[in-house]
């Protein structure tokens, strides 16, 4: 007989009510039920009888119990969960990683001298002396002290976007020495270090990182030399690494090393880790379950050879094996042992770090990949004067740097990261795609999918409108470097026969004037100020995205829920162009129907840029 059953026959002749869910619904239920089976053993119902504070103490018993039932439930549920911790833990199970910060990007150009050789139209810089120099490059801006560090290697004698202008001439107007120009993506983070001992192996060993701007694992290395490898999921034993195409590597693939420097190759390796980011914005490293000091052997059956040795042999056919030996293999990963793991990675990143054109003038570390074997005493005080000669400065503004995820924003991304399954076919599968871009490649603030040629339904292309956040966190234009990374990360993603456009979108600057009529009795300012508050938080950009119309009449009603505010007579979209505002201008009367100001049919977003200054207001009478 089963609990339910029982609990049933022993309140059949009770009237037992089971939708209480507060104080005063328990409370109530519980003076009536006192009231109809104890009539004489209690009937004192006064507020002050001792009988009452049992009955009132049980139900704020079952308040809290039913408080607490009821939020277990909601923040076991994606849709509905509140607290960071939670909301994390869910979208990891749905396999979705939040991001606790975007590093900007920005394209940075490096100059070099190199002294010239031969004369009349052979004239030209002498190669012997172009410079290598090596990834981790370390930045700074002179204005804000943000670091940038360079994320690929640096090599002038490569002619690939190579600039070369005579920087000094002689006195016969022959140039002695020429100006070399490259480029190099760098990202604004920080490379840090750190050492973790490891005993005995243990299955799924952890590692906690307490940096709470952590951009990506850089590198793990234990004391043998052995590289271990972030992977998606602990299960996934091949993995993707590239390597640099020189004569001692791959020399078949030499002469394309100008146009593909590395080599993308697939390696299986049980030294593999996943990373976890927790509530506190740090990040923990967790190791595979396998041993590495035994075969795998020892405890499953290996099923290449099992029953198959000689009549001496020992044979395995009859043997026994725990079915959860199998979460004890290699097949998840080894555990590292007795060995020391050296973790290096990248911090930095946030709103911060996009910083203006012309501030990153300043080179805290550089290192060279030198080849300077064959060149004399004299040539090599030559070489060290051009290494000497190395500046920097970023041409354009870096972009793409912004803070860590809100709990809306993890949730809805895990929701369609769950959805899209690792793959973009509608139009909302390249949108949450670009998003959830790892920050390492730079951050895209808004994003919107339309497909191209709108009177072609049969194109297979799409266009991708897209904006970053500069450092006041106003929109702006997103840097070749960042797009060419969208497209990469999507060439992952995407159908095979989609194409994709990607274009800045329109950004639409207005301004707001409006008046307000004020109740007697209150003060002017202050009911102005809460008014203009009020705008300065519907108005923030994160609330707004491609296409958004302004509703008036939600606005002038929010107004008018303002303490004091007795009416509003007017308010009015102003548009801004030209000089600190968008480039843009745009007709807000011709696009206003009703109370509604629509968008351009071009993918454009309305912001208020400088809403201190923009949103107007003043009291009438």
């Amino acid at each position: 007989m089963s609990l339910n059953t029982i609990t049933k026959k022993n309140n059949q002749s009770r009237d037992l009510k089971y939708l209480n869910k507060d104080f005063s619904g328990f409370r109530e239920n519980l003076i009536e039920y006192a009231k109809t089976y104890f009539p004489k053993t209690h009937s004192d119902f006064n507020e002050s009888s001792p009988g009452m504070m049992f009955i009132e103490m049980a139900s704020y018993l079952g308040d809290v119990l039913s408080y607490y039932i009821d939020d277990s439930l909601k923040e076991s549920m994606m849709l509905y969960a509140e607290d960071r911790d939670n909301v994390i833990n869910l979208a990891q199970y749905l396999g979705y990683k939040s991001k606790v910060t975007t590093p900007a990007l920005v394209k940075v150009a490096v100059y070099q001298l190199v002294p010239s050789i031969g004369s009349g139209i052979n004239n030209g810089p002498d190669s012997r002396y172009y410079l290598r120099v090596k990834e981790g490059m370390s930045l700074e801006s002179t204005t804000t002290g943000t670091l940038f560090r360079s994320t690929e290697l640096l090599d002038f004698s490569v002619p690939n976007e190579r600039e070369i202008t005579i920087h000094e001439t002689g006195t016969n107007g022959e140039p002695t020495l020429y100006l070399i120009k490259k480029y190099v993506n760098a990202i604004s983070a920080t490379l840090k270090t750190s050492e973790h001992i490891f005993g005995s192996p243990e299955q799924y060993s952890k590692i906690n990182l307490s940096d709470t701007d952590i951009v990506q694992i850089y590198d793990v290395r234990d004391e043998n030399g052995n590289k271990w490898y972030e992977v998606p999921y602990l299960a996934q034993e091949m993995i993707f690494i590239d390597y640099p195409v020189t004569e001692e590597t791959d020399l078949d693939l030499l002469p394309y090393k100008d146009t593909v420097p590395n080599v993308l190759k697939l390696l299986k390796t049980s030294r593999r880790f996943v990373t976890q980011v927790n509530a506190d914005n740090t990040t923990t490293l967790v190791f595979g379950g396998g041993n590495s000091d035994s075969s795998d052997e020892t405890i499953i059956p290996n099923f290449k050879n099992v029953g198959l040795g000689l009549q001496s042999s020992i044979d395995k056919l009859g043997a026994s094996f725990d079915p959860a030996n199998f979460l004890k293999t290699r097949s998840y990963g080894q555990a590292p042992s007795h060995t020391t793991l050296t973790i290096s990675y990248l911090t930095g990143g946030g709103i911060s770090s996009n910083v203006s054109k012309g501030e990153v003038t300043r080179i805290r570390q550089i290192e060279f990949d030198e080849d300077s074997i064959s060149l004399t005493a004299s040539q090599l005080a030559i070489y060290k004067e051009m290494k000497n000669s190395v500046a920097v400065e970023n041409e354009e503004p870096a972009t793409g740097g912004r803070g860590t995820e809100t709990v809306e924003e993890i949730r809805q991304n895990a929701l369609a990261n769950f959805a899209s399954q690792n793959r973009a076919v509608t139009n909302k599968d390249y949108q949450i795609r670009v998003l959830s871009m790892p920050p390492k490649y730079g951050g895209v603030a808004k994003v919107f999918c339309a497909p191209y040629g709108k009177e072609d339904s049969r194109s297979f292309a799409i266009n991708l409108y897209v904006l970053g956040y500069d450092s006041n966190n106003d929109l702006t234009t997103l840097n070749r470097a960042i797009k060419e990374n969208v497209k990469t990360y999507l060439s992952e993603f995407r159908m095979l026969t989609d194409g994709v456009n990607i274009i800045d979108g329109f950004v639409i600057n207005f301004g707001v004037d409006f008046e307000i009529r004020v109740y007697g009795g209150y003060n002017n300012r202050e009911v102005l100020v809460k008014c203009i508050d009020q705008l300065t938080e519907y108005f923030n950009i994160d609330n707004w995205s491609f296409n958004m119309p302004i509703n008036i009449s939600e606005i002038e009603l929010l107004i008018s829920g303002v303490e004091g505010v007795a009416s509003v007579p007017k308010f009015e979209i102003v548009n801004k162009s030209l000089g600190k505002y968008s480039r843009h201008s745009y007709n807000i009367t011709e696009a206003t129907r009703g109370k509604m100001v629509y968008p351009s049919l071009d993918p454009s977003i309305f912001e208020c840029k400088f809403p201190n200054t923009d949103i107007k207001g003043r009291v009438v009478k």
